[in-house]
């Protein structure tokens, strides 16, 4: 069957080559024998496949940004906040891009008339829900961005428009899904179960609690501008409210382990190989360890060992941004291990066997789109900026209780023991609620309401987002402008010896657009914001201005 995906970088690089010429006249003189869409759910299935492709391959460099990552093979540009720009294979930190307007692109388009066209609402709310999200996430990697022409057909250049017209843009579309979400409702039967097997299953309550979700992210991206406290701080707690209720209505996109293709399977796993050379950085074990608080703290977060192994001596490690410390020079029992349990190696388990793994980084593991503690430090965090203390706490606790509860029922993480009742290996061990009770208890994690801090919300809400909210973090990073001394305390800025060259003693704030389709066949527009500057990536994105 014909694919009826285009995206920019397609619809000129076709007439570059002569392999491509083939597709060109394929598109202007089509067979009228092949079909010209696809049926609804099978689209459906492909769209929500790539909202963890284009994420978690990114995650590869905004990991780096966020210091969720940090390398033990060598100097890392991401690491160093820099960047690569090549084509190809090596188009690094652009799969966001490439799932917004080629993988979805026309894809939500057609998937939008064709389930208007046969009355599956269903499929038209769900469109209009992945393509809400889809603007949001891509215009926060990005910022300027190709919107109002992006896909009229027969165009060989478009034009870059603002980060905020692709927020406007996606709550429009959150309109249009609240609008089909309620037709859908109505509908005597429904085969969304279908396409959405591996998201929500069907239900398409949870679907509109993610809508509300996005609609919450998307408010909260004028939390800079003059006003926000007035106009808009109110919608951003309206629907989270509104949004999941628990961690049973998590997002997440799911894998088959039995499929056969082992590219079906989750790409933080050891059968995938992916994240051989990348270690946890030192800044969120310095925030489950209670440095970050309090530089005297005892106290270790149990969700430190149900999230990542100690090194061999017991003690939580991570790898300090750009310092590639876990050399043969460290000691064995102090090196930091692999996110699949081996220590000194950068290469999966043989067989790519994940017994060693935990939580994100197993085969099968679920990679969530947005969770109900997400949301809820989000809340917590709006009422600490109107200075509402005692609400902004319950919502931390919240949060906080919501990451417990997501660890516990959607991963598998092994809590190390001694003694003769220790659990055999691969026994899925929860964390206690005796520990949850002592962690809550404790005052440099969970302070009383006059003493909470906008360091507390935003790095637990860190913790929260590890291992999957690659994106949403780095937008908190951002626009509180990498704030160490109040928020991020031990996030690493690099000396400007140690930056990227071309940051002229910047930090990152955007991800340069993918070179095979912007740098090649749309130069005036990418000129037009000032793209080929060599600090294009240090420019600030409007979310992050005043």
């Amino acid at each position: 069957m014909k694919k009826i995906i285009i995206s920019l970088a397609i619809i000129v690089a076709v007439i570059g080559t002569a392999s491509s010429c083939k597709k060109y006249l394929d598109g202007a003189y089509k067979n009228p024998n092949l079909p010209t869409s696809a049926p609804p759910e099978q689209v459906l299935l492909s769209c929500i496949a790539n909202m963890h492709y284009g994420m978690a391959f990114d995650a590869r460099q905004l990991g780096f940004y966020t210091q969720n990552f940090a390398s033990v093979v060598g100097l890392n540009q991401w690491e160093r906040q820099g960047y690569l720009l090549t084509g190809g294979s090596g188009n690094q930190g652009s799969d966001v891009y490439r799932m917004h307007y080629w993988n979805m692109g026309f894809n939500i388009i057609d998937m939008i008339d064709s389930s208007k066209l046969t009355g599956k609402f269903d499929y038209t709310a769900a469109a209009f829900s992945l393509n809400a999200w889809s603007w949001l996430v891509t215009a926060d990697c990005y910022g300027e961005m190709p919107v109002k022409q992006a896909f009229e057909k027969g165009r060989l250049s478009f034009d870059y428009d603002n980060q905020d017209v692709a927020y406007n843009l996606a709550l429009s579309y959150c309109d249009s899904a609240q609008k089909y979400w309620a037709l859908a409702a109505a509908m005597p039967t429904s085969t969304l179960a279908v396409g959405d097997q591996y998201f929500f299953g069907g239900n398409q309550g949870r679907w509109v609690k993610f809508v509300n979700g996005l609609r919450a992210r998307l408010y909260s991206r004028w939390g800079n501008k003059a006003g926000f406290l007035t106009n808009r701080v109110d919608s951003v707690i309206k629907y989270v409210d509104l949004a999941m209720s628990s961690t049973t209505d998590d997002a997440f996109v799911r894998f088959n382990i039995n499929f056969p293709l082992s590219n079906s399977r989750n790409f933080f796993g050891p059968t995938r190989n992916n994240v051989g050379g990348f270690r946890v950085g030192a800044f969120p074990v310095n925030i489950l360890n209670g440095t970050v608080f309090d530089p005297t703290n005892t106290f270790v977060d149990p969700r430190a060992n149900y999230m990542f192994r100690p090194s061999p001596d017991g003690i939580h490690r991570g790898i300090l941004c750009n310092q590639q410390a876990d050399n043969g020079t460290t000691p064995t029992d102090r090196r930091v291990p692999s996110f699949w349990g081996t220590v000194a190696q950068t290469a999966a388990p043989t067989g790519g066997i994940d017994t060693g793994a935990r939580t994100f980084f197993k085969n099968d593991a679920p990679f969530p789109i947005m969770t109900y503690s997400e949301l809820q430090f989000l809340k917590a965090e709006m009422l600490f900026r109107k200075g509402l203390n005692t609400a902004a706490k319950m919502s931390y606790e919240n949060g906080i209780n919501g990451h417990f509860d997501m660890l516990n029922t959607h991963f598998t993480g092994y809590l190390q023991t001694v003694g003769a009742n220790s659990p055999a290996v691969g026994t899925h061990v929860p964390i206690p609620a005796t520990s949850r009770t002592a962690f809550l208890a404790n005052a440099n994690f969970n302070p009383p309401a006059n003493a909470l801090s906008l360091r507390h919300i935003m790095c637990e809400k860190y913790i929260a987002c590890y291992g999957w909210g690659f994106g949403e973090t780095w937008v908190d990073l951002r626009k509180y402008d990498y704030d160490t001394a109040n928020i991020y305390k031990s996030y690493v800025i690099l000396p400007l010896i140690s930056l990227f060259p071309d940051n002229a003693g910047k930090q990152a704030q955007r991800i340069r657009p993918r070179y095979d389709s912007e740098y090649l066949w749309n130069i005036p527009a990418l000129q037009s914001v000032g793209g080929f500057a060599m600090d294009y990536h240090t420019k600030k994105t409007w979310f992050a201005q005043p």
